[in-house]
């Protein structure tokens, strides 16, 4: 019976291990710049996330609003809407050639003008590499219904 019990606990682990191990150099870069985008956020680093954006950003908040490069850079900067924390409860990358995706979700607690929201969203991060890295090519959104 001991050594039944050892298998169900043994055998959960090592397949936890191969998963983490199955990660690629590459997976593993992109979700750092995706945890990077949202620790920027939260630190308002506007200046180190504008770098990491494409000149052709675009992005769909929430409620459905789409905004470019300026404008998302705008609203930051404009301190009307300040990602208070941010925090991840799922991300997963897919790879295919100079692309990638995150999907993921997460809590984001936000004061917007200031009212303090706390929003459960899904959220999908388009990723391309080019001549002088990774840029962030779009962002979307979408409401989680509430638990």
């Amino acid at each position: 019976m001991k050594k039944l019990i050892k298998l169900f606990i043994i055998i959960p682990l090592i397949f936890s291990k191969m998963d983490g191990m199955a990660q690629s150099k590459t997976e593993t870069e992109i979700l750092q710049l995706s945890n990077n985008i949202f620790n920027w956020e939260v630190k308002n680093k506007i200046d180190s996330l504008e770098d990491l954006l494409s000149d052709k950003f675009k992005v769909v908040n929430s409620h459905g609003d789409i905004q470019t490069k300026e404008q998302y850079l705008a609203t930051l900067k404009s301190g009307n809407v300040k990602h208070d924390s941010i925090i991840v409860e799922q991300s997963i990358v897919t790879l295919v050639d100079n692309t990638a995706t995150v999907i993921g979700k997460g809590w984001f607690h936000i004061t917007a003008s200031g009212n303090k929201l706390h929003r459960h969203l899904s959220y999908l991060e388009v990723f391309v590499k080019d001549e002088k890295g990774w840029k962030l090519m779009a962002l979307y959104a979408s409401a989680l219904p509430d638990k």
